[in-house]
């Protein structure tokens, strides 16, 4: 086999695609030639592969960073140079492709916060810098590098996990009255925690259909609507044809699909949220809004806040069309979207049935094996952590039938996935089964108290980080039958 065959053979993603769309070259010259120059070409790669995810760059333009008074100096090896020229406060951006902290600081105080939160951007970090008197400060980071291998969960560390889970501070009692109660008073709470209080007044949908498009099995409108008067956004609402009072999914997607915007190719199948073209294809309404955008609008509030407001408000357009049954509505996410279906599932009567995909794990699974950046959780982990466990957040939607679903070839949700799956950049280890399993019995427990045990399960497929639309359509059709 050749050196070049071995590369075309190559794990790497990335590398395969690169290859598979540069190097034609292959039929043009001799195989001895085209390993030398995939050799060559494969160590550049590597060394800019480096460069970009080693790069800590200050931001002293970005709107957020706040210099008056300071003077950025030179920035190497992460030691980052400063001079305040009075006593006082600033801030300064930095983008950065690993996780950060703060290693010592000379001359001052500096502080890191993420600014994924929708306050910031997306890898991005505010450094908050405090001088007593004017004069040079020097600031040096630690870049947090994967590790070289996939890192382990020891006996030790899930006992640990056990303990705090039981311990928790949102467990619900374990009567139904007093499950009942609890579950009234921490559907408050996520509410108070993702809005900023509590969910706003609505106002007038001023709603208007500016597109219409005919597919062979339903028919595509685009809306714009208003979710809260300084706040506008666009859905897509598809009618199946010849179906009167269909049953109406709405559909809610992640990081996989483009932020900030209801996408359209997702109603033909093969798009990665493609659940919506296989609901839309089988009679039923899929309205899906607009997700994603992680500029954060409103102080106080959370992303997922904004996000989960602005489809329970177009679940109000969707209240007003002909032929749409809001007596069958379920919800099915994806990857954020299904934690913003879990959302809607606790904080919208209207909605009775709902499928998560890819999401739910733990806190501790967060804490210990995600890379954030990477990865972007929209500052869920910070906002919520406090509030309620993930399985907590997961029984505030008792009884309704719910199905939580992960695909085996999902390493960085998937309970129990294969380890050679992963990437260490992103997450440096997998998910425990047993970790998983203490986490959902307490997430049977509240179905079980609420008489309902069949009524919520975890359904594990063969794919990837992506909806099982069959089992999908079937769990839904039935609960709402």
């Amino acid at each position: 086999m050749s050196f070049y065959d071995c590369l075309f053979l190559s794990k790497d993603s990335a590398w395969c695609d690169f290859h598979a769309r540069h190097f034609t070259i292959q039929r043009r010259v001799s195989h001895s030639t085209a390993s030398l120059i995939i050799c060559c070409l494969f160590v550049l790669l590597s060394l800019i592969d480096h460069s970009v995810h080693a790069q800590v760059t200050p931001k002293p333009e970005h709107p957020a960073s706040r210099l008056n008074g300071w003077k950025l100096g030179e920035f190497n090896d992460e030691v980052l140079k400063l001079e305040s020229t009075k006593p006082g406060d600033g801030r300064l951006v930095l983008h950065a492709h690993d996780p950060l902290r703060v290693e010592n600081v000379t001359g001052g105080t500096a502080r890191l916060w993420p600014g994924w939160d929708g306050t910031v951007g997306y890898s991005h970090y505010v450094l908050e810098l405090s001088a007593q008197q004017a004069g040079e400060m020097t600031v040096r980071l630690q870049r947090i590098i994967p590790p070289e291998k996939p890192q382990p969960t020891s006996d030790e560390q899930l006992v640990t996990f056990h303990k705090r889970l039981r311990g928790r501070s949102s467990r619900a009692p374990d009567d139904r009255h007093g499950f009942g109660k609890w579950q009234s008073r921490y559907r408050t709470k996520l509410a108070w925690a993702l809005m900023g209080g509590g969910p706003p007044q609505r106002v007038p949908l001023d709603a208007r259909v500016i597109e219409t498009k005919d597919y062979p099995k339903f028919t595509l409108r685009r809306v714009e609507y208003r979710s809260q008067k300084d706040r506008k956004h666009v859905l897509l609402l598809s009618l199946p044809k010849d179906v009167k009072n269909a049953p109406l999914l709405l559909a809610l997607h992640g990081h996989e699909a483009p932020w900030g915007q209801a996408d359209e190719r997702a109603y033909t199948m093969g798009h990665p949220d493609d659940f919506i073209a296989y609901f839309g294809e089988r009679g039923w309404a899929v309205l899906q809004p607009a997700t994603l955008d992680h500029s954060l609008q409103h102080k106080d509030w959370t992303l997922q806040g904004e996000w989960t407001w602005d489809a329970m408000v177009a679940l109000d357009y969707a209240a007003t069309t002909a032929d749409v049954d809001m007596e069958r509505v379920g919800v099915c996410g994806l990857s954020t979207g299904a934690h913003l279906a879990m959302n809607v599932l606790a904080l919208d009567e209207r909605v009775k049935a709902g499928v998560v995909g890819c999401i739910l794990s733990t806190w501790h699974h967060y804490e210990r094996r995600f890379r954030i950046p990477p990865h972007c959780d929209c500052g869920i982990y910070g906002q919520l952590s406090g509030v309620l466990e993930q399985c907590d957040w997961a029984a505030l939607a008792a009884p309704k039938p719910v199905m939580f679903q992960h695909g085996r070839q999902d390493a960085a949700f998937c309970p129990g996935a294969d380890e050679k799956r992963l990437d260490l950049k992103w997450n440096t280890g997998i998910l425990p089964q047993a970790e998983y399993d203490a986490m959902f019995a307490e997430v049977e427990r509240a179905w079980q108290l609420l008489e309902k045990p069949s009524a919520v399960k975890t359904h594990f497929h063969d794919g990837p980080h992506q909806v099982d639309n069959e089992a999908a359509w079937k769990w839904l059709n039935a609960a709402l039958e």
